[in-house]
């Protein structure tokens, strides 16, 4: 070969590999920026009542003229907002119809039962229902047309640690002479709350 081949082959093998060796160190300018502790954390809704699964009334044998008084507690600790209703899911026996249900809204440090010390009504509104426990059972028989409850301020919106005592008094009339034998069944009263 002649020199001027051997020198333009050298140059030529030298030109490809300075090549590669550009490929392999190239580097260039760069910045980054970052938003930096997201998160999406949900709300809740509780509510709770002071039973401890104990029934309000329980009363066997009853004669016209009596009546059983009990109180109820609801504290609701949700983080969200919240409607509050009452409303029983339950069908009601026949006797459901001669009982008298009143339902008084109030507020104060009541242990639950039927002593009902330290309850305080509400001024005027404090009574929330007054009909037979039938009429109850089948007026309010689910959120959507359930008994709207306020807070002790008076507000449809509900917020942590807003608490109310209801004061639940059933009587068979002394008036009722035709409902000796019948019966309501169990049944069970619900306090619902939903996120406004």
């Amino acid at each position: 070969m002649r020199t001027s081949k051997k020198l333009l082959l050298t140059a030529l093998i030298i030109g490809v590999v300075g090549a590669i060796a550009g490929i392999g160190t190239f580097s260039a300018f760069s910045s980054t920026t970052s938003n930096s502790g997201n998160s999406f954390a949900a709300g809740t809704v509780v509510i709770s009542d002071n039973d401890s699964g104990t029934a309000m009334y329980n009363v066997t044998n009853a004669k016209p003229g009596d009546s059983s008084t009990s109180c109820i507690t609801v504290t609701y600790t949700g983080s969200l907002a919240a409607n509050v209703r009452l409303y029983t899911g339950s069908s009601i026996g026949s006797l459901g119809s001669h009982l008298t249900l009143t339902i008084t809204q109030g507020t104060g440090t009541v242990a639950f039962g039927s002593s009902c010390t330290n309850f305080t009504p509400d001024g005027s509104g404090s009574q929330i229902y007054n009909g037979t426990l039938s009429n109850f059972a089948t007026t309010y028989s689910g959120f959507a047309g359930g008994l709207a409850l306020t807070n002790a301020g008076g507000s449809a919106s509900w917020a942590t640690n807003d608490a109310r005592v209801y004061k639940f008094q059933i009587t068979l009339p002394s008036s009722d002479t035709t409902g000796a034998g019948l019966n309501t069944g169990s049944h069970s009263f619900t306090w619902e709350a939903q996120n406004t």
